[in-house]
């Protein structure tokens, strides 16, 4: 064969590649667009069904706020009680009253301890008075001297219940403070209530088989999410001015989320998660990290202050922030197919907030689009089988092991005493193969070097929190990889802040999440501030009466 007609064979073969390249990419491009369609049908058609189950007409509305006490921040709360222009007693007694009234609806208190938190209040007015503590020195040793506050049932508290949900555990009482309470209390807490959780915390709604199901404040027919959904729910309700939540997976940006409150997840390894179901705070490496969740966001700096303990100077929440060179980035959707398509309208709420950024921020925004964010579900999948413990043992207590296989047909019968989305988790180990270790911790190593070098440390990224506002009760189930959008950061272990931004079109609070490098934590709070001066913030949930 001749040397031109190697080269016409091998130009004709090249070409022939690039065309094969080309239609594979647009068979893919075709494909996914027909995926698209179809997922966004049975979102749909989802929605629709359970339109019929769950009547909105039929939702039950929570009482108006009448008392000014309960729109308060924690921290405006703290300072008048420091001035002595409200009593503790008269503060507690409100949010304790508040509890009274929407609980019955809501299902989000499990446990409370209102006699002991009463005499707590009348001990502290006591110390005020006397003096024997100053205003400026409660103020920088006790900066939440007097306030009520809240947790979920998975977080130790003395005395108090601490089921984390299970069956199995029912009954028992903790027998000590976790880390995060014992500060809290140190810095003048007061502990009245604690809140529904998940069993284990591990599902994206709050029901148990324990306590039963937390109901949305916006709207009862729709989840609460999860795993800090009682307290989400319980705040938004002004039921409690802060909270203690924590977070493994989204446990407190979800249910904040949903319920239109702030909450900030930490940089991980900032707060001690000794007492947090299981843990023993020796643990090495693990994504959980507590976190504060309140209706307003000036109260989640001095929080975390406190929660952080000894390790405060690994932050900088001292520092003042510029907004104006701050680096602004932004992502309209994660790209991960699994999970459905964003809707128009919580687009709508991320340019708002892009475009009111933009503004003040010197430097151009930028639009981000990593491939590694396509893969948030099975990224965080992989280092869940990196925390350690056996669920199917944890489950019961460590008394035995469930058998996923032996526990279906109970359940299908009405005997067992677990929940479906424990036995789904136990069916996802048996059924599903392992996430390929190498896949998993190269594109995890990927997406945060190019997210840090992205971000630096003077950038946050505004991230989706969700496809779409609180769906109905139950709907989770036909959608489990849309809390990818949260528990991506869980496994970069990035601080994030849930803000959220107004009401949608059918009342359900939206809002997005900020989210900076590692350490970095004082810019996603800076940019909350922000954001709620902008756009206002926590809406109540039901009417509020007029002064």
């Amino acid at each position: 064969m001749s040397s031109s007609s190697k080269t016409r064979n091998a130009v004709a073969k090249k070409g022939g590649s690039r065309l094969l390249r080309t239609f594979k990419r647009m068979a893919m491009f075709v494909l996914a667009a027909v995926w698209v369609v179809i997922h966004d049908l049975l979102d749909k058609v989802i929605n629709f069904v359970f339109s019929l189950i769950y009547d909105d007409s039929q939702k039950q509305r929570i009482p108006e706020i009448k008392n000014p006490i309960l729109l308060k921040s924690a921290s405006s709360l703290a300072a008048a009680i420091r001035k002595r222009e409200l009593t503790s007693v008269v503060v507690v007694k409100a949010f304790i009253e508040r509890i009274q009234e929407v609980n019955g609806i809501l299902n989000a208190v499990v446990d409370n301890r209102f006699e002991e938190s009463i005499k707590d209040a009348e001990n502290v007015d006591k110390l005020l008075d006397s003096g024997a503590i100053s205003e400026k020195e409660a103020e920088q040793t006790k900066p939440f001297l007097g306030v009520p506050f809240t947790t979920k049932e998975s977080t130790s508290c003395k005395g108090m219940n601490f089921s984390m949900g299970m069956v199995a555990r029912k009954g028992l009482k903790a027998e000590d403070d976790a880390d995060v309470i014992k500060l809290m209390k140190e810095a003048g807490g007061i502990l009245i209530a604690i809140s529904n959780v998940p069993e284990l915390n591990l599902w994206c709604e709050t029901r148990c088989n324990v306590y039963g199901q937390t109901c949305n404040p916006y709207n009862t027919t729709r989840t609460v999410g999860g795993s800090s959904g009682g307290e989400a729910a319980i705040i938004a309700s002004c039921g409690s001015p802060i909270g203690i939540g924590t977070d493994i997976g989204g446990s407190i940006r979800m249910p904040a989320f949903y319920c239109g409150v702030y909450g900030h997840k930490p940089t991980t390894g900032l707060t001690s998660i000794k007492g947090i179901s299981f843990r023993t705070g020796l643990e090495v490496d693990s994504m959980v990290c507590c976190g504060p969740m309140s209706k307003f966001s000036e109260d989640l700096e001095p929080f975390l202050r406190v929660m952080v303990g000894n390790k405060i100077g690994q932050i900088q929440l001292d520092s003042k922030v510029n907004l104006k060179e701050l680096h602004i980035l932004y992502a309209e959707e994660s790209g991960d197919m699994r999970a459905s398509s964003v809707t128009w309208e919580t687009k709508q709420i991320m340019a708002k907030a892009v475009h009111h950024l933009e503004t003040i921020s010197t430097y151009p925004v930028e639009k981000l689009d990593l491939s590694g964010f396509k893969s948030c579900f099975r990224i965080w999948r992989y280092w869940m089988t990196k925390e350690g413990g056996n669920f199917a043992r944890d489950i019961t207590n460590r008394q035995s092991e469930v058998n996923v296989w032996q526990e279906l047909p109970r359940m299908l019968l009405g005997q067992s005493t677990h929940t479906l989305p424990a036995l789904l988790k136990l069916l996802d180990t048996a059924i599903f193969p392992a996430e390929n270790s190498e896949w998993a911790e190269s594109t995890k190593a990927r997406l945060q070097d190019e997210l840090m070098e992205k971000l630096g440390r003077n950038g946050v990224l505004l991230f989706p929190s969700h496809p779409f506002p609180a769906s109905y009760h139950y709907t989770s189930f036909l959608r489990p990889y849309n809390f990818g959008y949260w528990a991506i950061f869980n496994v970069l272990k990035f601080p994030v802040t849930q803000v959220p931004l107004g009401l949608s079109k059918e009342g359900l609070p939206l809002g997005i999440q900020v989210v900076a490098a590692p350490f970095q934590d004082h810019l996603c709070l800076a940019v909350a501030r922000e954001l709620e001066k902008a756009f206002g913030g926590w809406v109540a949930p039901c009417p509020v009466k007029k002064q």
